[in-house]
């Protein structure tokens, strides 16, 4: 911060804590109406009431405060994709400026490099949505399930702070020289590296406003530290 990067981060951390306030307002409340909606129109409401166990009600609310909260993990991680995408400008640039400060050169902007820095991260995260996509289906398949469903959250969450710490990483890597397939290896082999950096991100949101507003660039910047790591060890 002594190179007052800080200056770089307001505007940019104000708009995504607007975004983020929004989005798991609405993810809240249209996860909420979709479970509602499917145990209205199944009629499982009616059976459980006609039932009248208090065991089965129990299983019942459980089950559907599981796939509650694992719906609104689902949503958020479409949120998160749509930030990547949408501010890879913004991250591509604070790259390049911490790549400069920590290598104690002048920083001096060239488009071509930051042109391609930002068209690998809008793929990456393209790709990794889908891949993203295809794992939480089945997520949220078993989510249904008694018992066994309470669980996936967890495995939701591991999966959200390990894309989201990848595409952290790849700024670092690309910088690096690294192509795409050589860092998807890597990352894919030091799986801890991403999941560690997604879970300081999502744990910095439990500190309103400031947490909102510093998560995605102290992400980006610890991914950086990391990459440098790797070069040292290298």
């Amino acid at each position: 911060m002594q190179h007052r990067m800080w200056r770089w981060m307001i505007l940019p951390g104000m708009i995504y804590g607007v975004l983020f306030v929004l989005g798991i307002n609405y993810f809240s409340l249209s996860s909420s109406a979709f479970i509602e909606w499917i145990i209205l129109k199944t009629g499982l409401k009616s059976w459980v009431d006609a039932i009248g166990s208090d065991l089965l009600g129990f299983f019942i609310t459980m089950g559907s405060f599981w796939l509650w909260f694992t719906l609104l993990l689902s949503y958020f991680a479409i949120f998160k994709f749509l930030l990547l995408i949408l501010f890879a400008p913004v991250f591509s640039y604070h790259h390049l400026r911490i790549a400069a400060i920590q290598q104690n050169e002048e920083f001096v902007f060239q488009w071509g490099a930051y042109i391609q820095l930002v068209f690998r991260a809008v793929l990456l995260s393209i790709t990794n949505l889908l891949w993203q996509t295809v794992y939480l289906i089945p997520i949220i398949l078993v989510c249904t399930i008694p018992i066994i469903g309470w669980f996936t959250p967890i495995f939701t969450i591991l999966i959200e702070c390990y894309f989201f710490g990848y595409a952290m990483l790849d700024y670092g890597l690309a910088t690096e020289n690294k192509s795409r397939p050589r860092a998807a290896n890597y990352v894919s082999n030091h799986k801890g590296l991403p999941i560690a950096n997604g879970i300081a991100f999502y744990l910095m949101h439990l500190v309103p406003v400031v947490g909102w507003m510093t998560a995605p660039f102290y992400a980006l910047i610890a991914a950086h530290l990391n990459t440098q790591e790797i070069k040292d060890n290298n």
